[in-house]
């Protein structure tokens, strides 16, 4: 059995590709200029800015609570995204296999895709 078949890859056409590559594309872009915004960004809301600048011990911690709540946006994003990744890394290793020049990493990729799940 074909593996885009199998995981129902070669029902896209040229165009949806396409598509997809341009959405990803413009993706990529928005996540590296908003990462380029961020230090510049204040992640804190005005009643905490204010808290923080009118204590000396608030300006002391003040860039430490900006990196901590970037952290606290960022987190949840990361780990829907490994889960994802986990999820569909079967269909996703399928299409790299579709979409790869002959070589090694190639090969390793279609054995693993050829062996069984456990529990199936």
């Amino acid at each position: 059995m074909d593996l885009g078949t199998r995981f129902g890859t070669n029902s896209w056409n040229g165009t949806r590709i396409s598509r997809v590559r341009r959405a990803l594309a413009l993706g990529v872009i928005v996540l590296l200029v908003s990462g380029a915004a961020a230090p510049l960004a204040s992640a804190q809301c005005v009643m905490c800015k204010t808290a923080l600048t009118d204590s000396p011990e608030g300006r002391a911690i003040n860039q430490t609570f900006n990196r901590a709540i970037l952290l606290m946006l960022i987190a949840p994003y990361a780990l829907v995204g490994t889960l994802m990744a986990t999820v569909f890394r079967r269909p996703l290793a399928a299409v790299l296999v579709q979409r790869m020049r002959p070589g090694r990493l190639r090969r390793v990729l279609e054995r693993r895709l050829r062996t069984p799940r456990p529990g199936r």
